[in-house]
């Protein structure tokens, strides 16, 4: 004997998927005919084919788009990191450029300098940057580095407790700075006897890209 509980739950079962894939035809297009029989309707929706949304094709571009923007990405961090690169190339060149020149209290080249004339003017020619005129201010401006991070191009500083003295340095532990009236503009090792005893810190004005 037919049980009728579970004939009626088959029975709303069925018309409940056929209604629910009328719906979906419905909202995706594929009943145009008004009025038509809901069978009829339904093999149509049913004979449509399917759309994959993992295969529609706007995945592909968007795909090809973010491959395209993680390229253009990391080829504007290689130019920024070459253009930094670059700009302590020049700031190392021209400090060099100046070894043998006077020292002269409170002057700022072209030919004779004090010691942070020298770092004002190395900065403002070679990477067009305007620093402070004196050398505690210029410590004041600059970001603290340690030793062990520190790149050509940055600056090295003398006398704890202030900084009376500037230097640029250029790589390898040794620096470029205008160091007396007898000695003038020299390449100078940062550490060492007298350094060493009043050496203050490095200090960095060019980031990172």
């Amino acid at each position: 004997m037919r049980n009728p509980v579970r004939n009626a739950l088959r029975h709303h079962a069925a018309r409940t998927v056929a209604a629910t894939a009328l719906a979906s035809a419905v909202l995706t297009g594929g009943i145009t005919a008004p009025g038509a029989h809901a069978d009829t309707q339904l093999a149509s929706a049913e004979a449509a084919p399917a759309t994959d949304p993992a295969s529609a094709e706007p995945d592909l571009p968007r795909e090809a788009s973010g491959r395209r923007a993680a390229l253009m990405h990391r080829a504007v961090q290689r130019a920024k990191i070459a253009a930094v690169a670059q700009l302590r190339a020049k700031i190392v060149k021209l400090a060099k450029a100046q070894v043998g020149d006077s020292y002269r209290a409170g002057r700022t080249g072209p030919d004779a300098f004090d010691c942070s004339g020298l770092t004002s003017y190395v900065y403002k020619h070679a990477a067009g940057i305007d620093l402070p005129r004196v050398s505690y201010s210029q410590w004041r401006r600059v970001k603290r580095v340690r030793y062990r991070d520190s790149q050509p191009g940055d600056l090295v500083f003398y006398f704890r407790g202030g900084a009376h003295h500037v230097g640029i340095y250029i790589g390898n532990g040794k620096m470029v700075n205008a160091v007396n009236p007898s000695k003038g503009v020299r390449i100078s090792p940062i550490t060492g006897s007298w350094y060493s005893r009043a050496y203050s810190g490095m200090g960095r004005i060019i980031q990172p890209a």
